[in-house]
């Protein structure tokens, strides 16, 4: 008898702790994201959502920038944005290579899941 009351409360302790340890490794887990995150690659599933930036600003006069440059002298940050144009093979090799990370990434986080 006394061997089946133990049998039974280290099963409870071990089903808690796996329980326990289940929930904590979801909690830290990262969601997937499914839409295309890089750049607009040519194709849309539909519901996702591509990103845009705005940016607007009114011209400056002469002594604006002046005065500007003089009130910002002791902390200016300087942004340099660079970019060529790609040629049709280059954006096709770009998506392939998108589509493959995407389709590692998404395999490697069933292999974790399944895993857990």
């Amino acid at each position: 008898m006394k061997t089946i009351n133990t049998f039974n409360t280290t099963g409870i302790f071990s089903i808690a702790l796996i329980a326990g340890v289940l929930a904590v490794c979801s909690a830290y887990q990262a969601p997937v994201n499914s839409y295309n995150s890089g750049y607009n690659s040519g194709y849309n599933s539909g519901d996702n959502a591509i990103q845009t930036v705005t940016i607007v600003a009114k011209r400056l006069s002469a002594n604006e920038k002046v005065a500007y440059d003089q009130q910002t002298s002791s902390a200016i940050q300087t942004v340099l944005i660079s970019a060529k144009r790609l040629t049709t093979e280059e954006k096709i090799a770009m998506d392939k290579d998108t589509l493959a990370i995407r389709q590692a990434t998404a395999q490697s986080n069933k292999i974790i899941r399944h895993s857990v």
